[in-house]
């Protein structure tokens, strides 16, 4: 079962973590890198930055931000603000982000969600609304510009059109009650609910422990972001999940990186090259891998890559895109023969899917065909897609790594079916769908999760499959 996320919300102006109320009057709250690490510690299970002014000026601010807090932070990032094109959400996920969410630019121009949606996958992108309530009604208006400007659009009716869209997640947020440290907008949630059928996260007005335990226990709920009530220490992250366990809610069990000593180099002198394929979250790869101590590198040159011990696909996108971005920069055969010649490949999420021989996302695409089976949508109409969140992965039989029924970070909506059961290492349940998130074949393994996302467990577990598959355990 996914559990409820907490989500650690940042507003960002500059270089500066700011709050304000209703969008207005904004306070400086302090350096924001030094205020996410402290929220990733206490067992944060998402950040959340947002460039307040982005969209205000006609740019984005924070790739630099984002790089920073991959190098030091080992939990999923959503990034938004200013993204008016396919090429600005690419430069946020190559920087660090593992999601994006849009607000003002698919307001203006709907068409932009499908070409976003069609790049990176639906799993990738966030729909952010900014719902304002319409005097003496029950109605709310989508706003834009941070709030600033009004869009002319229900935002019950915005919802269901951002859904045919493709939009993978929504992020709810109540401009009335954001900053007030009040109570959320109950009204808007359960409306919202009814017509939501893709992960909901609410934001605005969350602060009494009641109040957060009531949002969540909406079973249309994915999660929520907090922002001014963590800032001013009016909730801490480490006691409410607290309290949210005793309350029998389903939350991730925190996972504190301190516990895992820098002295340690596993991976120490190992060459690792990470497949450049022009998508997907490169960065968060990297900076765990040199984590490690690896000699990492990112690149899309042959002879470079010729260097490794190993090579890496990481993984955001859509199927189709990364496949024909392997072939244009004629990496697809490099691949293979590399792979045939006895060089170790390691997959996550999309970089997992393409080691298949193909994918039904969008239209039937051939994979790489190195493990036999196929990637399919997880076709269970009872559940609730994409698959975003934590979630326990299961060791199967043919599993030989220590670590299992441990909680680690997805975000996908289509998974492996037909594959050898003596090449699957580990499944995953969701609402009772049953389906493959890690396989080995010889010098191949494959995870559909993000373990360089999934805290300290994540780490350790890279650091047992990369040195398995070079012998060196």
């Amino acid at each position: 079962m996914v559990c409820k996320r907490i989500i650690a919300r940042l507003d960002i102006k500059g270089n500066r973590l700011i709050k304000g109320v209703r969008f207005e009057g904004v306070r400086v709250i302090g350096e924001p890198n030094k205020i996410a690490k402290q929220y990733a510690a206490e067992g944060a299970d998402e950040l959340l930055y947002i460039d307040a002014v982005a969209s205000l000026y006609g740019r984005n601010s924070i790739s630099n931000i984002l790089k920073i807090a991959s190098n030091e932070i080992y939990i999923p990032i959503t990034a938004s603000g200013g993204i008016r094109s396919v090429e600005d959400a690419a430069n946020l996920i190559q920087s660090g982000a593992d999601k994006i969410a849009i607000n003002t630019a698919a307001l203006k121009n709907p068409q932009l969600i499908k070409d976003l949606v069609n790049t990176f996958g639906s799993q990738c992108i966030v729909i952010s609304i900014q719902a304002r309530k319409k005097v003496g009604e029950m109605n709310w208006e989508a706003m834009t510009e941070m709030g600033r400007e009004k869009s002319g659009k229900n935002v019950l009716n915005w919802i269901e059109e951002v859904q045919e869209l493709g939009a993978g997640e929504i992020l709810l947020t109540s401009i009335d009650q954001d900053g007030t440290l009040s109570n959320p907008d109950f009204e808007l949630i359960k409306f919202a609910s009814k017509v939501t059928k893709i992960p909901l996260i609410i934001s605005g007005g969350l602060t009494n422990t009641s109040d957060i335990k009531k949002v969540l226990k909406n079973e249309l709920v994915s999660g929520i972001a907090l922002g001014g009530s963590l800032h001013y220490k009016k909730q801490s992250i480490t006691s409410l999940k607290k309290k949210l366990h005793q309350d029998k809610l389903n939350i991730r069990n925190e996972d504190n990186l301190s516990k895992y000593s820098k002295l340690e180099k596993p991976l120490n002198d190992i060459k690792i090259g990470i497949v450049d394929y022009e998508m997907g979250n490169q960065q968060s790869l990297f900076n765990t891998l040199k984590y490690l101590g690896a000699d990492v590198f990112i690149s899309k040159d042959r002879e470079i890559l010729e260097r490794s011990n190993l090579l890496a696909l990481p993984g955001v996108g859509a199927f189709p895109k990364g496949i024909e971005n392997l072939k244009k920069l004629k990496l697809d055969d490099f691949i293979k023969e590399k792979n045939f010649e006895g060089l170790p490949i390691f997959g996550i999420c999309l970089g997992m899917q393409m080691l298949f021989k193909n994918s039904t996302e969008f239209a039937t695409t051939e994979g790489l065909n190195l493990v036999d089976g196929n990637v399919k949508i997880i076709n269970n109409k009872k559940i609730k897609l994409p698959h975003i969140g934590w979630n326990k992965i299961i060791s199967t039989k043919s599993n030989k790594y220590s670590l299992s029924n441990i909680h680690q970070y997805f975000v996908h909506s289509y998974a492996a079916y037909n594959v050898n059961p003596n090449e699957i290492i580990y499944r995953c349940d969701y609402e009772k769908e049953n389906f493959i998130v890690g396989i080995k074949k010889e010098n191949i393994v494959g995870l559909q999760f993000h373990p360089e996302r999934s805290g300290i467990s994540g780490i350790n577990l890279i650091k047992e499959v990369i040195l398995d598959l070079l012998n060196k355990n």
